[in-house]
């Protein structure tokens, strides 16, 4: 269903999941919050400010791109991730981590019995 796999020809337990997981996403949540909250009169949302430091390299792409004498139509940016000094890619769970060490509320991740594996990282 999903990869249109001609060779696909009955749909089986997974591709109902995948559907439904999808449908949950684009008709029940609005960036990232549950309608059931967006639009409820009980709950409240206070806007705080973050920085996201890809937005801000497209924009300064475009700005930087704004200010040539030439004009391109048509052009758009799109940001890569790069990783510093060799490091890799930050599971969820080490970000948690980070912003928890940030509030000062560190808390140590649960011990897993069993390998699990996050994002192509082994976090066992």
């Amino acid at each position: 269903m999903i990869f249109n796999d001609p060779l696909h020809k009955k749909w089986d337990e997974w591709d109902y999941k995948l559907f439904k997981a999808h449908y949950i996403l684009e008709d029940w949540y609005r960036d990232g919050i549950p309608l059931w909250w967006d639009e409820s009169d009980r709950v409240t949302f206070d806007a705080k400010p973050r920085v996201s430091k890809s937005k801000a390299s497209i924009e300064r792409a475009q700005e930087a791109n704004a200010k040539k004498k030439s004009k391109s139509y048509g052009i758009y940016f799109t940001v890569e991730p790069r990783l510093m000094d060799g490091e890799e890619m930050p599971t969820r769970d080490e970000w948690l981590e980070e912003q928890a060490a940030k509030q000062g509320n560190v808390q140590q991740r649960p011990i897993r019995e069993e390998p699990h594996i996050l994002q192509g990282k082994n976090t066992s």
